[in-house]
């Protein structure tokens, strides 16, 4: 019988609010994080306020995360927020501007009560298809996208914690993983050249948290298993080959780069494949879901304790290291 509980397996949820900011679900599920998206934004003020109710409704103080990445991914844009360019923009002021932006927005984050930004974005846009990426990445070179990259998280952290996406780099793909599952037809040798240099720059940096995106990579996976779901990619890239110790996510698990599988069933794969923190930024009653669905494949032994326990440690030494469990001030 496995000592997991249903409480354990929350803290391995990161899930969102609806847009009257009703925290009822939050209340009973517990979980380990909470991402904000437009719906709930306001004036720093208010998302204060916003963040305080949150972390009363819970036991175990979450991470609270958001994408202010800038341009045209921004969630919180009212008083108190800085209207940020986009990372394209950013990047051709120069590095020295990347850092200073980078340091102002997790001060304003971190005052409105947010410990974790998904920001930056490492991909490096060469597909001549891209609709998703384009100026949201620093740069189509890969040279300078790592360059970038790292003077951004020098920047951010420790304020609050960055997380660099979307692993292993969605700028080779032309399809957007919102609206179906992309695959990356290159080599190996492609991948590790262009896309995982600005991760291992981030890495380099210290940057504490990486995404893992939606992409299928056959040179890598040839079950061609979206990476989020993949063992040889999170497993076997990234925390093996690039020895990455720190927390990683998932991307939204509700994106319908994911629809051909119930939420369950993916909830269990992504911690099978090395995933830490699970996001669904929509549907409290998908989440439920998805902690069942753990709680049964560690029962039953389809997913094995010792996964979950690692996954378990590494949330709780993120909350500790940005001063959540000691509940220290911002």
């Amino acid at each position: 019988m496995s000592d997991i509980s249903l409480t354990d397996i929350s803290q391995l949820l990161m899930i969102g609010i609806p847009a009257d900011n009703d925290l009822s679900a939050i209340a009973e599920l517990q979980p380990g994080g909470v991402v904000l998206m437009g719906r709930n934004g306001g004036t720093a003020a208010e998302v204060r306020r916003l963040t305080r109710r949150i972390e009363e409704a819970c036991d175990n103080p979450p991470l609270i995360a958001v994408d202010q990445e800038g341009g045209r991914v921004q969630r919180l844009t009212a008083t108190g927020f800085m209207k940020i360019p986009s990372m394209r923009e950013l990047g051709q002021a120069g590095a020295n501007q990347v850092g200073i932006v980078a340091a102002t927005v997790a001060a304003e984050l971190r005052g409105a009560g947010i410990t974790c930004n998904f920001a930056p974005v490492c991909d490096v846009p060469v597909h001549p298809e891209d609709t998703v990426i384009g100026n949201r990445a620093f740069s189509s070179d890969t040279i300078q996208a790592s360059l970038l990259v790292a003077e951004y998280i020098r920047g951010a952290q420790p304020t609050v914690m960055c997380v660099a996406k979307h692993f292993p780099g969605h700028g080779g793909v032309g399809i957007d993983s919102h609206h179906a599952l992309p695959t990356f037809v290159g080599t190996r040798d492609e991948l590790d050249a262009t896309h995982l240099q600005p991760f291992r720059a981030a890495q380099a940096a210290g940057v504490d948290a990486v995404m893992v995106g939606h992409i299928a990579v056959p040179a890598v996976d040839d079950t061609q298993a979206p990476a989020t779901l993949s063992a040889p990619i999170v497993t076997g890239i990234l925390r093996e080959q690039m020895d990455f110790r720190g927390l990683v996510f998932t991307d939204d698990l509700e994106m319908k780069a994911l629809n051909q599988e119930d939420i369950g069933s993916i909830a269990v794969r992504a911690l099978a494949a090395g995933c830490d923190m699970l996001l669904l930024c929509h549907s409290s009653e998908k989440a439920q879901v998805a902690r069942e669905a753990i709680y049964q494949a560690v029962t039953d032994g389809t997913l094995s304790t010792a996964r979950v326990r690692d996954s378990l440690e590494r949330v709780q030494w993120a909350k500790r290291k940005y001063g959540l469990i000691a509940n220290k001030p911002a």
